[in-house]
């Protein structure tokens, strides 16, 4: 089995290609002197800082049989996405307001009062507080006006809870595994669990706040920082993936592909620059 690790940090990598030895899995050259990548990919752990990236290069590794370990619908999916998801699933969310424009933005925060929350379409994307109308009205101006096309769509969310109100919970497979932020009982726990299963997500960290006395999902991160995070149990998240990754392998061909699967994707090759790529 082998591994390519990349920080989970949420900050950007160097600017510039990345080094052969971090872009590139297996063999780097053929006898004609051409770059390929001698072995094929079976796994993929989503790490991507870049969610543009992952949402067009995820379902490409599915088609092709890989196995991708990622958050679900909110990996490939929108803000906008999630919510209606697990609105329909009956989770509990705050009320969320999808906004066009300026003027839609601003009915919407009006509607939902303040202070609450603008949210971009990105899963992960930073999160903007409205105290009240005014901040309201700068903030929408400045993103419809300066931002593109992506930007003059967004999400008003009721509420703006403060940190020591917020545990963002990593789940893996299932499993609520570490945590950030505030403490949380079972009931929190459960509901990232459950939240997790909506999306279908097998690696996800999910926010969950107190919004006026009700316990709510209040953001989805498809890729979270766990570095600092607090465990649980005895199990750290790195623990709980290469347990998750050996537990897929061994389950083929309902979790890798198989060998007569692996055989039939010889011609393909791929580079993953950003993110674990697992081989058996």
């Amino acid at each position: 089995m082998i591994a390519m690790p990349v920080p989970p940090a949420g900050t950007p990598l160097p600017p510039g290609p990345a080094s052969r030895a971090v872009a590139t899995l297996g063999g780097a050259e053929d006898a004609a002197g051409n770059d390929v990548i001698d072995r094929d990919l079976t796994a993929i752990i989503d790490r991507c800082q870049n969610r543009a990236l992952a949402a067009a290069t995820l379902p490409l590794y599915r088609a092709f049989g890989i196995d991708t370990l990622d958050a679900g619908l909110a990996s490939t999916g929108t803000r906008l996405q999630i919510a209606t998801a697990l609105a329909r699933a009956g989770v509990p969310r705050p009320v969320c307001l999808a906004a066009f424009s300026e003027e839609t933005g601003l009915a919407a925060a009006d509607r939902l009062g303040f202070p609450s929350t603008l949210l971009s379409l990105t899963p992960g994307g930073a999160a903007i507080h409205l105290h009240d109308r005014d901040t309201a009205d700068a903030v929408i101006e400045h993103r419809v006006v300066l931002g593109g096309d992506r930007e003059a769509i967004f999400l008003i969310q009721a509420g703006a809870p403060a940190v020591e109100e917020r545990t963002i919970v990593h789940v893996i497979d299932g499993r609520a595994i570490a945590v950030d932020g505030a403490a949380i009982d079972i009931a929190g726990l459960t509901l990232a669990e459950t939240t997790a299963h909506e999306l279908g997500a097998t690696v996800v960290a999910i926010t969950i706040a107190t919004v006026g006395a009700e316990l709510v999902v209040w953001d989805v991160q498809p890729v979270g920082d766990f570095r600092g995070a607090r465990l649980i149990g005895e199990t750290s998240v790195p623990a709980a993936l290469a347990a998750l990754v050996a537990a897929r392998a061994k389950s083929a061909p309902n979790g890798f592909a198989s060998e007569p699967e692996q055989r039939e994707r010889q011609g393909w090759k791929a580079m993953v620059p950003h993110g674990f790529a697992v081989t058996t």
